[in-house]
């Protein structure tokens, strides 16, 4: 994820743009959480 967000500007002038990335960005917190549940592990709330 940290690679995608180097290159990648989540925050930009462009909204739609801006409206996809952060969907995108939740779909992949949603599976990481997900994931993790399933092998057991749990998630730090924050970094």
């Amino acid at each position: 994820f940290h690679k995608y967000y180097t290159v990648h500007r989540v925050i930009t002038e462009d909204k739609e743009l801006t409206k996809a990335r952060l969907i995108l960005i939740d779909c992949t917190r949603i599976v990481l959480l997900n994931t993790l549940k399933i092998l057991g592990i749990s998630a730090p709330e924050s970094m």
